[in-house]
């Protein structure tokens, strides 16, 4: 599987197939990664570019960090999902809450250990980028995304509560070096 599904950096050549994602979750009720992608529907070049000015640390909104960018795709440019990889913990929300990776699976490719294997290939991306070590978070109801990580090394710290946005938060590290 992971000849035929791989990682891609943030490109324009991926215009329809990301718009294609996007419905995916506007179709699925999921208005929080709606709302996140939302706006590639209206500029996906300049959505493209605020996310490698990301990467570079420049146009950041106020308590963001630099954040890699990938995407999970395949041959025909089906995008699978997203993996956000934070270069760095000079944010409280970053260091309690988020973590250095989030990742998402669209709503029609899961089910298909396409969450293992974004997470497996974002580690790899992670260890090439110089991070040691990873901490990553799931709500803690999502029980999917827990085995995910789980799956991946990852190693139980904690729960904690994210008031911001109301919910309880498993926190795991995963060491890469």
């Amino acid at each position: 599987m992971e000849d035929s599904i791989f990682l891609v950096e943030p490109h324009e050549d991926y215009n329809e197939m990301f718009a294609s994602m996007i419905k995916e979750y506007e179709a699925a009720g999921e208005i929080f990664y709606y709302n996140i992608y939302k706006g590639a529907l209206t500029d996906f070049d300049e959505y493209v570019l605020k996310l490698r000015n990301f990467a570079k640390g420049v146009d950041l909104m106020d308590g963001w960090v630099p954040m890699q960018s990938y995407w999970l795709t395949n041959k025909e440019k089906t995008i699978l999902g997203n993996i956000r990889i934070r270069t760095s913990f000079d944010s409280e929300y970053v260091r309690k809450y988020i973590g250095n990776i989030g990742y998402d699976i669209s709503p029609l490719s899961r089910g298909k250990g396409h969450g293992k294997l974004i997470l497996k290939l974002g580690l790899e991306k992670a260890k090439e980028i110089g991070l040691e070590k990873v901490l990553i978070t799931c709500n803690r109801e999502n029980l999917r995304s827990a085995r995910v990580i789980e799956a991946n090394g990852g190693i139980y710290e904690s729960d904690i509560y994210d008031e911001n946005n109301n919910e309880f938060l498993r926190r795991y590290w995963i060491q890469l070096k």
